[in-house]
Protein backbone atom coordinates (compact mmCIF):
# COMPACT_ATOMS: atom_id res chain seq x y z
CA UNK A 1 0.00 0.00 0.00
CA UNK A 2 3.14 2.26 0.40
CA UNK A 3 3.42 1.98 -2.99
CA UNK A 4 0.77 2.16 -6.76
CA UNK A 5 2.40 1.30 -9.92
CA UNK A 6 1.06 3.15 -12.87
CA UNK A 7 1.40 1.16 -16.28
CA UNK A 8 1.77 3.17 -19.50
CA UNK A 9 0.90 1.33 -22.78
CA UNK A 10 0.99 2.05 -26.34
CA UNK A 11 -1.77 2.26 -28.54
CA UNK A 12 -1.22 -1.52 -29.78
CA UNK A 13 -0.66 -2.41 -26.15
CA UNK A 14 2.82 -4.18 -26.85
CA UNK A 15 4.89 -1.67 -25.26
CA UNK A 16 4.15 -1.34 -21.71
CA UNK A 17 6.08 1.03 -19.29
CA UNK A 18 5.68 1.28 -15.63
CA UNK A 19 6.24 3.90 -12.66
CA UNK A 20 5.93 3.67 -8.93
CA UNK A 21 5.15 6.69 -7.14
CA UNK A 22 4.35 7.03 -3.13
CA UNK A 23 0.49 6.31 -2.55
CA UNK A 24 0.41 9.15 -0.50
CA UNK A 25 0.93 11.27 -3.82
CA UNK A 26 -1.75 10.30 -5.17
CA UNK A 27 -4.19 10.40 -1.73
CA UNK A 28 -3.41 13.77 -1.09
CA UNK A 29 -2.92 15.26 -4.58
CA UNK A 30 -5.59 18.08 -4.27
CA UNK A 31 -3.74 19.18 -1.36
CA UNK A 32 -0.81 19.02 -3.05
CA UNK A 33 -1.85 20.49 -6.29
CA UNK A 34 -3.28 23.48 -3.97
CA UNK A 35 0.14 23.98 -2.02
CA UNK A 36 1.82 24.55 -5.30
CA UNK A 37 -0.29 26.77 -6.55
CA UNK A 38 -0.74 28.96 -3.64
CA UNK A 39 3.13 28.55 -3.74
CA UNK A 40 3.26 30.08 -7.21
CA UNK A 41 0.71 32.89 -6.49
CA UNK A 42 2.86 33.83 -3.36
CA UNK A 43 5.99 34.25 -5.85
CA UNK A 44 4.09 36.03 -8.22
CA UNK A 45 3.07 38.75 -5.30
CA UNK A 46 6.45 38.70 -4.41
CA UNK A 47 7.60 39.95 -7.92
CA UNK A 48 5.08 42.25 -8.42
CA UNK A 49 5.81 43.78 -4.88
CA UNK A 50 9.73 44.34 -5.90
CA UNK A 51 8.86 46.06 -9.48
CA UNK A 52 6.57 48.21 -7.70
CA UNK A 53 9.17 49.24 -5.31
CA UNK A 54 11.62 49.68 -8.06
CA UNK A 55 9.43 51.78 -9.86
CA UNK A 56 8.77 53.61 -6.60
CA UNK A 57 12.33 54.09 -6.55
CA UNK A 58 13.03 55.59 -10.29
CA UNK A 59 10.21 58.14 -9.32
CA UNK A 60 11.90 59.21 -5.90
CA UNK A 61 15.39 59.42 -8.47
CA UNK A 62 13.33 61.38 -10.88
CA UNK A 63 11.87 64.40 -7.73
CA UNK A 64 15.39 64.54 -6.42
CA UNK A 65 16.93 65.24 -9.38
CA UNK A 66 14.21 67.71 -9.96
CA UNK A 67 14.54 69.29 -6.52
CA UNK A 68 18.78 69.50 -7.48
CA UNK A 69 18.05 71.15 -11.11
CA UNK A 70 15.55 73.73 -9.20
CA UNK A 71 18.01 74.65 -6.81
CA UNK A 72 20.80 75.10 -9.23
CA UNK A 73 18.29 77.71 -11.24
CA UNK A 74 18.06 79.25 -7.65
CA UNK A 75 21.66 79.50 -7.53
CA UNK A 76 21.72 81.15 -10.87
CA UNK A 77 19.49 83.58 -9.68
CA UNK A 78 21.38 85.08 -6.96
CA UNK A 79 21.78 89.05 -6.77
CA UNK A 80 25.70 89.19 -7.41
CA UNK A 81 25.91 92.71 -6.57
CA UNK A 82 24.55 91.97 -3.15
CA UNK A 83 26.87 89.29 -2.39
CA UNK A 84 29.87 91.76 -3.59
CA UNK A 85 28.32 94.39 -1.38
CA UNK A 86 28.72 91.91 1.74
CA UNK A 87 32.42 90.65 1.05
CA UNK A 88 33.61 94.08 -0.10
CA UNK A 89 31.85 95.17 3.93
CA UNK A 90 33.91 92.08 5.16
CA UNK A 91 36.96 93.58 3.85
CA UNK A 92 36.75 96.80 4.70
CA UNK A 93 36.20 95.16 8.40
CA UNK A 94 39.34 92.96 8.20
CA UNK A 95 41.44 96.46 6.69
CA UNK A 96 40.19 98.16 10.02
CA UNK A 97 41.40 95.22 12.25
CA UNK A 98 44.70 95.29 9.84
CA UNK A 99 45.22 98.55 10.77
CA UNK A 100 44.88 98.42 14.26
CA UNK A 101 47.81 95.65 14.34
CA UNK A 102 49.96 97.42 12.27
CA UNK A 103 49.71 100.40 14.71
CA UNK A 104 50.96 98.12 17.38
CA UNK A 105 53.76 97.30 15.30
CA UNK A 106 52.30 94.20 13.84
CA UNK A 107 53.55 92.59 10.49
CA UNK A 108 50.48 93.07 7.77
CA UNK A 109 47.90 90.09 7.89
CA UNK A 110 45.14 91.38 5.04
CA UNK A 111 46.76 93.20 2.59
CA UNK A 112 45.09 95.75 0.44
CA UNK A 113 44.55 95.65 -3.29
CA UNK A 114 48.08 96.59 -5.31
CA UNK A 115 46.86 97.75 -8.73
CA UNK A 116 45.91 95.61 -11.63
CA UNK A 117 42.76 95.22 -13.47
CA UNK A 118 39.59 94.58 -11.21
CA UNK A 119 37.71 91.26 -11.25
CA UNK A 120 34.12 91.96 -11.03
CA UNK A 121 33.37 88.31 -11.56
CA UNK A 122 32.48 86.49 -8.45
CA UNK A 123 33.82 82.73 -8.35
CA UNK A 124 33.37 79.14 -6.63
CA UNK A 125 31.65 80.54 -3.54
CA UNK A 126 33.70 77.83 -1.98
CA UNK A 127 36.86 79.66 -3.05
CA UNK A 128 35.63 82.95 -1.89
CA UNK A 129 35.14 81.50 1.56
CA UNK A 130 38.46 79.89 1.94
CA UNK A 131 40.09 82.97 1.12
CA UNK A 132 38.46 84.61 4.00
CA UNK A 133 38.64 81.56 6.16
CA UNK A 134 42.67 81.88 5.65
CA UNK A 135 42.64 85.41 6.84
CA UNK A 136 40.52 85.02 9.24
CA UNK A 137 43.02 82.28 11.03
CA UNK A 138 45.92 84.43 10.52
CA UNK A 139 44.90 87.32 12.45
CA UNK A 140 43.50 84.76 14.97
CA UNK A 141 46.82 83.54 15.31
CA UNK A 142 48.41 87.11 15.48
CA UNK A 143 45.74 88.39 18.36
CA UNK A 144 46.60 85.07 19.97
CA UNK A 145 50.37 85.49 20.08
CA UNK A 146 50.60 89.17 20.34
CA UNK A 147 50.15 90.50 24.05
CA UNK A 148 47.36 92.86 24.07
CA UNK A 149 45.34 93.99 27.26
CA UNK A 150 46.28 94.75 31.07
CA UNK A 151 47.92 91.95 33.42
CA UNK A 152 46.17 92.88 35.95
CA UNK A 153 43.40 95.30 35.58
CA UNK A 154 44.99 98.71 38.35
CA UNK A 155 45.54 102.22 37.77
CA UNK A 156 48.81 103.00 36.04
CA UNK A 157 51.49 104.80 38.31
CA UNK A 158 54.42 105.15 36.84
CA UNK A 159 54.71 105.11 32.93
CA UNK A 160 57.41 104.09 29.81
CA UNK A 161 59.62 106.04 29.39
CA UNK A 162 62.22 108.77 31.55
CA UNK A 163 60.71 109.62 35.46
CA UNK A 164 61.72 110.62 38.44
CA UNK A 165 63.94 108.44 40.72
CA UNK A 166 60.83 107.34 42.67
CA UNK A 167 63.11 106.78 45.82
CA UNK A 168 64.93 109.49 46.98
CA UNK A 169 63.53 111.93 44.03
CA UNK A 170 67.13 112.63 42.90
CA UNK A 171 67.69 112.47 39.41
CA UNK A 172 66.08 110.93 36.21
CA UNK A 173 65.97 107.05 35.06
CA UNK A 174 64.39 105.30 32.13
CA UNK A 175 61.53 103.04 33.17
CA UNK A 176 60.94 100.45 30.08
CA UNK A 177 57.91 99.32 31.44
CA UNK A 178 54.63 99.95 32.85
CA UNK A 179 53.88 99.81 36.91
CA UNK A 180 50.47 99.17 37.63
CA UNK A 181 49.55 99.32 41.20
CA UNK A 182 47.40 96.42 42.90
CA UNK A 183 46.80 94.46 46.33
CA UNK A 184 49.15 92.27 47.66
CA UNK A 185 48.49 89.09 46.25
CA UNK A 186 46.14 90.01 43.52
CA UNK A 187 46.79 87.02 40.35
CA UNK A 188 48.74 88.64 37.23
CA UNK A 189 47.47 86.69 34.14
CA UNK A 190 49.54 86.18 30.89
CA UNK A 191 48.33 88.50 27.94
CA UNK A 192 49.46 86.09 24.93
CA UNK A 193 49.63 82.62 24.10
CA UNK A 194 53.57 81.33 24.68
CA UNK A 195 56.01 79.47 26.75
CA UNK A 196 57.65 80.73 30.20
CA UNK A 197 61.43 81.24 29.60
CA UNK A 198 62.56 82.42 32.34
CA UNK A 199 60.67 81.92 36.10
CA UNK A 200 62.81 83.53 39.58
CA UNK A 201 64.14 85.81 40.80
CA UNK A 202 65.86 88.73 38.80
CA UNK A 203 67.49 91.52 40.44
CA UNK A 204 65.64 94.88 40.89
CA UNK A 205 62.40 93.06 39.30
CA UNK A 206 62.39 90.63 41.95
CA UNK A 207 60.60 87.14 41.75
CA UNK A 208 59.89 87.72 37.92
CA UNK A 209 58.63 86.06 34.86
CA UNK A 210 59.64 86.32 31.23
CA UNK A 211 57.15 85.08 28.55
CA UNK A 212 58.23 83.83 24.96
CA UNK A 213 55.24 84.78 22.20
CA UNK A 214 55.41 84.56 18.47
CA UNK A 215 55.98 87.34 16.03
CA UNK A 216 58.85 88.50 18.17
CA UNK A 217 57.79 89.53 21.28
CA UNK A 218 58.47 88.35 25.10
CA UNK A 219 56.70 90.00 28.17
CA UNK A 220 57.58 90.81 31.35
CA UNK A 221 56.20 90.53 34.71
CA UNK A 222 57.89 91.77 38.26
CA UNK A 223 58.12 92.27 41.73
CA UNK A 224 55.61 89.32 42.39
CA UNK A 225 54.94 87.70 45.30
CA UNK A 226 54.93 84.67 44.06
CA UNK A 227 55.87 82.45 40.97
CA UNK A 228 52.78 79.81 39.80
CA UNK A 229 54.51 78.93 36.60
CA UNK A 230 57.73 77.20 35.61
CA UNK A 231 60.25 77.46 32.96
CA UNK A 232 59.76 75.86 29.81
CA UNK A 233 55.62 75.72 30.62
CA UNK A 234 53.11 76.27 27.59
CA UNK A 235 51.22 79.32 28.38
CA UNK A 236 47.35 80.26 27.36
CA UNK A 237 45.81 83.55 27.27
CA UNK A 238 44.59 84.71 30.65
CA UNK A 239 46.32 82.00 32.39
CA UNK A 240 47.56 83.07 35.80
CA UNK A 241 51.22 83.03 36.37
CA UNK A 242 51.56 84.79 39.07
CA UNK A 243 50.89 87.24 41.91
CA UNK A 244 51.05 90.97 42.47
CA UNK A 245 54.30 92.08 45.18
CA UNK A 246 56.91 94.22 46.24
CA UNK A 247 60.13 92.04 45.78
CA UNK A 248 63.37 93.35 44.39
CA UNK A 249 63.44 97.53 43.69
CA UNK A 250 60.13 98.34 44.71
CA UNK A 251 58.33 101.01 46.75
CA UNK A 252 55.12 98.91 47.20
CA UNK A 253 53.14 96.31 45.98
CA UNK A 254 52.79 96.56 41.94
CA UNK A 255 53.21 94.87 38.85
CA UNK A 256 56.22 95.70 36.59
CA UNK A 257 55.17 94.81 32.96
CA UNK A 258 57.27 95.07 30.05
CA UNK A 259 56.20 94.54 26.24
CA UNK A 260 59.43 93.26 24.03
CA UNK A 261 59.62 92.92 20.10
CA UNK A 262 62.47 91.47 18.54
CA UNK A 263 64.40 92.10 21.69
CA UNK A 264 64.35 95.77 21.99
CA UNK A 265 61.60 97.01 24.92
CA UNK A 266 59.05 98.98 23.58
CA UNK A 267 55.67 101.04 24.96
CA UNK A 268 52.96 98.55 26.37
CA UNK A 269 50.76 101.31 26.87
CA UNK A 270 50.27 101.02 23.04
CA UNK A 271 49.25 97.07 23.26
CA UNK A 272 46.80 97.94 26.55
CA UNK A 273 43.57 99.19 24.04
CA UNK A 274 42.71 97.15 20.90
CA UNK A 275 40.19 99.50 18.67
Amino acid sequence: MKKTTILFASHDQRNLKSVNISTNLIRFRKLILLIAGAIFVGLMLVIILLFGQYLNGNEQLALLSQKIKSMHILASKIDTNLVREKFSDIDKQLLRINNSLKERGLRAVFKEGEGGEQDHDIGSFDELSDFYESYLKKINYTLDYTPLGFPFQGAITSTFGHRENPFDGVGVETHKGLDIRGPMGAPVHAMANGVVIFAGPRGGFGNCIMIKHANGFETLYGHLSKIVVANGQQIKIGDQIGKIGSTGRSTGPHLHYEVHKDGQRINPQTFLNFN
